[in-house]
């Protein structure tokens, strides 16, 4: 007798069938899913968001730090699909004037560069946050 099909002496059928079965059965979805994914997912969109929105009459933006311009993945990803920037701290007061009467636009200058090069427009942010502003 094969092994799938001993019944035991009490009447109750061994699992080696049904796990196997069920095994079988794991194994065939997740090879159904990866094919799936694979072809429903490029490697690089045809459509970008921001060329959906342009086709609407929509803007569709980020905030951006001076570290996100300088992280090529997050740099290519925003001036793919986003048509809009805004600074993130890097144009409040805390972040132009560190320390009293010393100026630096450095950082909101890297944000505005970032995005003209990418023919995005550029939006302004609050300028005194709760946490940014100084007082006295």
């Amino acid at each position: 007798m094969r092994t799938s099909n001993i019944l035991a002496t009490s009447g109750r059928r061994l699992r080696t069938g049904r796990v196997v079965a069920v095994g079988a059965a794991f194994a065939a979805a997740s090879v159904a899913v990866a094919v799936a994914m694979s072809t429903a997912m490029p490697a690089q969109a045809a459509t970008t968001l921001r060329s959906l929105a342009e086709a609407k009459s929509r803007y569709f933006g980020t905030a951006m730090t001076s570290g996100d311009v300088t992280n090529s993945t997050e740099a290519n990803l925003a001036g793919t699909q986003f048509d809009m920037v805004t600074p993130g701290n890097e144009m409040k007061w805390d972040a132009t004037e560190p320390s009293r009467g010393s100026f630096s636009y450095t950082r909101g200058d890297q944000i505005l560069s970032f995005g003209q090069s990418h023919n995005m427009r550029v939006r302004g942010t609050i300028w005194c946050g709760t946490r940014s502003c100084r007082r006295g």
